[in-house]
């Protein structure tokens, strides 16, 4: 298996896996499909309560989680998302088998946040295996 097969695969797996833990948190979700070129804004729109949420799932292998990593295009799209009056987005972070829910405001400020001290999403552990 390829390198980079084997980091989609686990990319996808944790966008399933993160679309059923919000599920199961009472959200209505929906997964949003690459297009051909394999790009799209974000991968899950969540509405619960009156309120939408988008967010970009990312898997990292290092503490460090850089605003880098996020394409222009997905940069672009929660810029206009915020600008047409919605909530800030989100970038949910894989690291370590552990769930982080980051504030795109939050990280655009910082650049770059060690995910070693910020918190855990609580109840990961019930759809990660």
């Amino acid at each position: 298996m390829s390198m980079i097969y084997s980091n989609k695969k686990i990319g996808t797996d944790f966008e399933q896996k993160f679309c059923k833990w919000l599920a199961g948190r009472g959200y209505w979700v929906h997964f949003i499909a690459p297009d051909a070129r394999g790009a799209q804004p974000f991968d899950v729109i969540a509405a619960k309560d009156g309120r939408t949420m988008v967010v970009d799932c990312k898997t990292s292998s290092r503490p460090i989680f850089s605003i880098d990593r996020l394409e222009e295009n997905q940069k672009f799209a929660f810029e206009k998302w915020m600008a047409c009056g919605n909530s800030v987005p989100y970038i949910a972070i894989l690291y370590k088998n552990n769930l982080y829910l980051i504030n795109y405001r939050y990280l655009k400020e910082k650049e770059k946040i060690d995910l070693r001290y910020e918190l855990r999403s609580e109840g990961w552990d019930t759809v990660a295996k």
